[in-house]
């Protein structure tokens, strides 16, 4: 024991020592990592933002609005872009350097989507590398330069009345077919949002220093952090050794802020390729240990086995009483947790300990349990569903462990009904005459949007919705889009069958209107341990319901589709007939949505016909109640 207790008290002592004089070689290796994925990070904002500006100035009739000086048209036609990619800056200037459109965040922290939309401003045509731009041979430069005639650099805009923001652009003409400039177009990013992009890369704090006179320009230190005035100017030497790749003297220094002490690397801030630099980048992480603290540590280490050591000599003495105690407490446990399931706690479980026959009997309890709890659990939760297929959800989560479905993102298409004027009908009628009616509604719809691969999520009322794509397994959305159109066109063949029928015995006719929206959705279980919920969310069942609503208008068509249900539909829209179309305004809805009326169709995707059949006869022997 003591042999032993000394061989780990030295290995203590030799193993924290190399650790110790290896310390400053790991951090500086570490320092030099952060800076090159600092600058690898730089080369890949700049990648994305040359992207956007490509596809501005590559989207059509762009050229045609800048040659017409039609800002509106232009408005048009890269607003949208800008929004959909989030880029902070986004610049179309005509020939004479002046904006077009000018689109940026109203800060470099405002929240997403809040920008400010400008015109006419003069000052991009002072700066040299947007004139550089404007006056380039494309055809000349294309073949010369690898990444075409673009340009970058980092410029202040005005982003108030006495505020500047420093912002990294690029650039790149905007030509006509023939190759004449007409223009350029200027995306960048804030250079504070930059450098946050930097330091979370590099896991590093971050500063970007000017190019001309190497003033700080922004940082990620804290703005109220004292900085040391010697450590904030760049000498010279530094500046010429992150310059010079040969140099002997690494371009490394030690910085002093707010009391902590941080090791510092320099390199030239440089895009296009490495022919344009625009400053100088500083990586900066917190120094580690000294070797004074890191001898501490490795003393306290050993003061640590020696006393670990005569704890061991306690625990052998007391071992001998555990593993007699451990003989029998399986069994004392067994019982007691046997007392505790007879009292209805089904969460009991018992360690098996080996493999023996003490250990069989605690697997062999643990696995009854483990079945009364899950027969328990899932009657509970097949009592709340609707469906097989989410009933068979429902028994997947369980058998992999987890009550709680976990959300997965869908494309799927959403079809919302709702029965029109119903409301109004049933504050007239008998209770029982409405619940029957909605009862036997249902009784066909239900089997409609089954058939049509659709899940009925929830009733609301005299209304319905339904999900196509996802359950039982997933269909591409053009699938989706076709199944819950069809099943749309079905429903509204049945509502005709069933007031043929109640017509003859002189009921008021059911009025159906259908909302269908095909998108992104966010499908699982929503709710608690104790009450579960399989349902779809996201802005997809919103335009579904909205769209339903739209149907409630007069000489309004009574089955109403998206756009992106539309466009989904592709070559099967000649098994429709469409109606109107246009733009609505739905209800929580900034922009105003594209919709189309869906007036018949040609053929059937399923049979329905039993069910249709029986639409004829349910409602034998009602009487309306007056």
């Amino acid at each position: 024991m003591f042999l032993a207790l000394a061989i780990g008290l030295a290995a203590t002592v030799i193993v924290n020592r190399v650790l110790g004089e290896a310390e400053e070689v790991r951090f500086l290796r570490q320092l030099a990592d952060s800076g090159q994925q600092a600058a690898d990070e730089v080369v890949r904002v700049e990648e994305s933002l040359l992207e956007i500006e490509r596809a501005i100035a590559n989207t059509e009739g762009v050229a045609t609005a800048v040659a017409l000086n039609d800002a509106e048209a232009l408005r048009e036609r890269v607003l949208g872009l800008v929004f959909n990619t989030g880029v902070d800056v986004a610049v179309v200037l005509d020939r004479e350097g002046t904006s077009l459109l000018t689109a940026r965040r109203s800060s470099p922290d405002a929240p997403e989507g809040d920008y400010i939309v400008l015109r006419g401003e003069g000052y991009y045509k002072d700066w040299l590398f947007v004139q550089l731009v404007l006056l380039s041979d494309i055809f000349q430069e294309e073949a010369e330069d690898p990444i075409g005639v673009k340009q970058a650099d980092l410029q202040n805009i005005v982003v108030g009345e006495d505020e500047q923001a420093s912002v990294f652009f690029v650039a790149g003409p905007l030509a006509d077919e023939q190759g004449t400039i007409l223009g350029a177009v200027l995306v960048g990013a804030y250079l504070e949002n930059l450098i946050d992009y930097l330091s979370a890369d590099a896991r590093a704090q971050v500063s970007i220093f000017a190019r001309d006179d190497k003033q700080l320009l922004n940082s990620t230190f804290d703005s109220e952090e004292t900085w040391d005035p010697p450590g904030l100017a760049l000498p010279q030497d530094l500046i010429d050794a992150a310059h010079s790749p040969t140099s002997e003297d690494p371009p490394y220094r030690e910085i002093e802020i707010a009391g902590q002490i941080y090791g510092d690397v320099l390199t030239p801030l440089v895009v296009r390729h490495g022919t344009i630099e625009l400053g100088m980048l500083s990586v900066s992480l917190l120094k580690g240990e000294g070797t004074d603290t890191a001898y501490s540590k490795y003393m306290e280490n050993a003061v640590t086995v020696i006393r670990v050591g005569a704890v061991a000599l306690v625990l052998i003495v007391l071992t001998g009483l555990v593993i007699s105690n451990n003989i029998t407490r399986p069994l004392v446990d067994i019982a007691d947790a046997s007392t505790q399931v007879a009292f209805g706690n089904l969460d009991t479980q018992v360690i098996a300990r080996g493999s023996d026959e003490v250990g069989v009997l605690a697997q062999t309890f643990n696995s009854m349990v483990a079945g009364l709890r899950e027969g328990a659990i899932y009657r509970d939760l097949l009592g709340r569903t609707v469906t097989p297929e989410v009933r068979d959800e429902l028994r997947t989560a369980i058998d992999t462990g987890g009550l709680l479905l976990e959300g997965q993102t869908a494309k799927s298409s959403i079809l919302f009904a709702d029965l029109q004027g119903f409301t109004t009908m049933a504050e007239t009628a008998d209770p029982e005459d409405v619940m029957r009616t909605l009862n036997d509604y249902f009784s066909g719809v239900v089997p409609i949007i089954t058939r049509h691969g659709g899940v009925v999520n929830k009733f609301d009322g005299d209304a319905i919705m339904a999900f196509f794509g996802i359950l039982p397994f997933r269909v591409p959305p053009q699938v989706s889009a076709l199944q819950a159109t069809h099943a749309a066109m079905e429903i509204l063949d049945y509502v005709k069958n069933v007031n043929d029928r109640r017509s003859t015995d002189w009921l008021a006719s059911l009025e159906v209107g259908i909302g269908v929206s095909t998108g992104t959705v966010i499908a699982g279980g929503i709710g608690s341990k104790d009450r579960l919920h399989y349902t779809v969310i996201g802005d997809t069942v919103n335009t579904s319901q909205r769209i339903q609503q739209i149907t409630r208008a007069p000489e309004s068509g009574k089955i109403v589709i998206s756009e992106d249900t539309y466009k989904f539909l592709a070559n099967t829209r000649k098994q429709f007939e469409f109606g109107r179309r246009g733009r609505a305004q739905l209800r929580g809805k900034r922009r105003e949505v594209m919709v189309y009326e869906v007036t018949g169709r040609w053929n059937r995707l399923v049979d329905c016909s039993d069910i249709q059949e029986r639409s004829k006869t349910q409602w034998e022997g009602w009487e309306e109640t007056e």
